[in-house]
């Protein structure tokens, strides 16, 4: 399924304020990967939305590998220009999408997407990775999933978007195993880690509308009623008066293109 980009026009700055950061070790663990494949120096971030995790990865790779983001949504990709004004060089933003990436063949030492994955058509993105990749290039597909075991608030904010929010339009996938039967790819891996994010609870609620799958809570409530409604949801799962933990599940699946 190829991503309608509108579903996210809206919410570009409320999604670069508050979607989560990815841990470190998993952002130092992908960084040595990319690093040991073969030159070219070119990253390709594919679906970079308004460009969170394409800065992490750019501050934890060498200076002389640069990165390109490729995001669809012209505001994602105008927030993530903005944000990254002041940063330093190496990396840039353009518009694309994941079935027919803007490059010539062979010219990426690896292709990301983070978070993302779950829109594109993947066997069509996978052809094109690997298009792009040189042999032995690296392809990752990073994502973040709430925590419904681990976290009790992480499970009460899935019921709550189940039973008031919009359909969700995905399922999750196996990415590990996607990628064991994608051809031209070999040895996938996968890097996991759980972690518990302190927030205070104007956080958490901002975190929860920034989901695309929120506009018809929103709907239903209206802004200020949709508030109102997860701030009640997580009172009893408050730390203090001011903070709840809420569990995100990080996950990074590696491949490498055959020869």
């Amino acid at each position: 399924m190829t991503q309608d980009t509108r579903r996210y026009d809206p919410l570009a700055g409320q999604y670069s304020q508050y979607r989560p950061r990815y841990p470190g070790q998993l952002i130092s663990h992908l960084s040595a990967v990319i690093a040991e494949a073969p030159a070219p120096d070119l990253v390709v971030d594919v679906g970079a939305g308004t460009g969170i995790f394409t800065r992490q990865l750019r501050t934890a790779l060498p200076d002389q590998i640069k990165i390109v983001g490729i995001e669809p949504s012209p505001s994602m990709r105008a927030q993530a220009v903005a944000e990254t004004a002041d940063d330093p060089g190496g990396l840039t933003f353009r518009q694309g999408v994941a079935e027919q990436l803007p490059f010539i063949s062979e010219v990426a030492r690896a292709v990301v997407a983070a978070t993302a994955a779950h829109w594109f058509d993947r066997p069509a993105f996978y052809a094109e990775a690997r298009r792009i990749l040189v042999p032995g290039g690296v392809i990752a597909i990073v994502e973040y999933v709430r925590d419904q075991s681990g976290s009790p608030i992480a499970a009460a904010l899935v019921e709550f978007m189940a039973q008031y929010g919009s359909q969700k339009a995905y399922l999750p996938t196996d990415y590990q195993h996607e990628l064991a039967g994608a051809a031209g790819f070999d040895d996938p891996e996968a890097f996991i880690r759980r972690s518990q994010l302190r927030l205070d609870i104007a956080a958490f609620i901002g975190l929860a509308l920034s989901s695309s799958h929120a506009a018809e809570a929103i709907e239903r409530f209206g802004i200020e009623g949709a508030r109102s409604a997860l701030r009640e949801l997580a009172a009893p799962h408050r730390i203090d008066q001011e903070h709840v933990l809420f569990g995100y599940i990080f996950q990074c699946f590696i491949a490498r293109r055959d020869a």
